[in-house]
């Protein structure tokens, strides 16, 4: 079918519209190919989803696995019946996962997942309080949405979850609370003192956070707002819930994005990427943690797919053996470094920040440094005509989140076609 047949269909029967007014028919390597036969180097990998690519020899070692899965049985129900794959899955990732992070139940996505953790950390604390990250997105479940700290997540769905508060993010170029860093010695943690001396009820039971925000714009934290954000939830009895979704899994250069700052969370997250296609989500916690919590306390009917468990202790063997952490970090820095060069010659590049293969190119009115959502829109169709896939998120800011597979030759490319782009940009202005 061609892409009008197929816009056909999605406008009777699809309820969502399509953000890229194209059809993607397969992939290969980096790449996408639409129901032309034009090709795209994919920097959205699925919203973080495919590390691995497509239709490649790391595709095809967990296709091999998922087959001889599919062979033997596709589902069951793994809190009524033992499952090898839940289980190894299981153990790999009590291996992995930073401090004393060990147990953990398996959902379908991220918001289900952040719903598990929602219900256990109110438990475990017997409080009910919980305070999100302005900016930050959790997810569009009504718990989930209710911690998103992005308005646009929750128009005209209200009222959501009692007890949810949200703080300002560590955003230092666009800071709320109008400081530059580093001459505000971290005010937005201050902030977070007064405001749970004044702001709530004094019942707060955890604060959950993306160690770096995606949707909001891929905000990367300063260094040491962590430090002293865990130390006031110490001091408070407040647990730490970090959702790596977007960065776990070796997109920012580690295994998971909080290592980048040593912390050792109570909950972590996990999504997208971690059924290696399939879709799979977990929150793990600690034995602490994992004491309060009850057979009756959440469930999944398909949470935890032997399929998707296998595809993805597939996904995470291939990252351990082939150093693509590793490689993520390199690549990163390089394309980081290349775009940087790029900001300082066009203005209406504001910043470029992001750890790995997780980067933000925040795109802005060059007089007074204002978000510019229409330009980045037309950055991102000529890009796109050019034969490069991203999404633009937060205001204004390209967010790049390639597979980790990716060559040195494409990112040479990227920021080669992306300088054109620039330059077309710009010159349209001085008419």
């Amino acid at each position: 079918m061609d892409l009008n047949g197929i816009k056909k269909q999605y406008e009777n029967f699809i309820l969502k519209p399509v953000v890229n007014k194209i059809a993607i028919r397969k992939g290969k390597g980096v790449r996408l190919i639409d129901t032309s036969g034009k090709e795209y180097l994919d920097f959205t990998t699925g919203g973080g989803v495919s590390l691995l690519g497509y239709n490649n020899e790391y595709t095809d070692y967990v296709k091999e696995r998922v087959e001889k899965q599919i062979e033997n049985i596709t589902h069951i129900n793994h809190y009524i019946y033992y499952s090898e794959a839940v289980a190894e899955l299981a153990e790999k990732l009590a291996e992995i996962t930073p401090g004393n992070l060990r147990k953990m139940f398996f959902c379908n996505s991220g918001s289900e997942a952040i719903e598990g953790a929602m219900r256990t950390v109110r438990k475990y604390k017997r409080k009910f309080e919980l305070i999100g990250l302005q900016r930050g997105f959790v997810g569009r479940t009504m718990g989930a949405v209710s911690l998103t700290g992005l308005s646009k997540n929750k128009r005209k769905i209200g009222p959501l979850l009692p007890g949810v508060h949200h703080i300002p993010a560590p955003y230092c170029f666009r800071c709320s609370l109008k400081h530059t860093y580093p001459k505000c010695e971290l005010a937005c943690t201050e902030y977070v003192e007064d405001f749970l001396k004044y702001g709530t009820c004094g019942d707060v039971a955890a604060v959950f956070f993306e160690p770096i925000l995606g949707d909001g714009g891929v905000i990367v934290p300063p260094n040491g707002y962590f430090e002293k954000l865990i130390e006031i939830c110490k001091r408070h009895d407040i647990a730490v819930v970090a959702d790596e979704a977007l960065t776990g899994l070796g997109r920012t250069g580690k295994i998971f994005a909080v290592e980048h700052w040593g912390i050792q969370p109570d909950i972590m997250v996990l999504g997208k990427s971690l059924g290696g296609g399939f879709p799979l989500a977990a929150f793990v916690v600690t034995d602490r943690v994992a004491d309060v919590f009850e057979y009756e306390d959440f469930s999944s009917t398909a949470g935890g797919n032997p399929v998707a468990c296998v595809a993805g202790l597939a996904t995470i063997e291939l990252i351990q053996r082939e150093g693509l952490c590793e490689r993520a970090a390199k690549l990163g820095e390089y394309l980081i470094n290349e775009l940087q060069h790029l900001a300082s010659a066009f203005g209406i590049v504001g910043e470029v920040r992001g750890k790995g293969l997780f980067i933000g190119i925040e795109i802005v009115e060059e007089e007074n440094r204002y978000p510019a959502p229409q330009k980045a829109e037309e950055i991102k169709r000529l890009m796109m005509e050019k034969g490069f896939l991203f999404d633009i998120f937060g205001e204004s800011t390209l967010r790049l989140t390639p597979p980790l597979i990716i060559e040195r030759e494409h990112l040479d490319q990227f920021a080669e076609t992306f300088n054109s782009v620039l330059k077309q940009v710009t010159s349209h202005e001085c008419y």
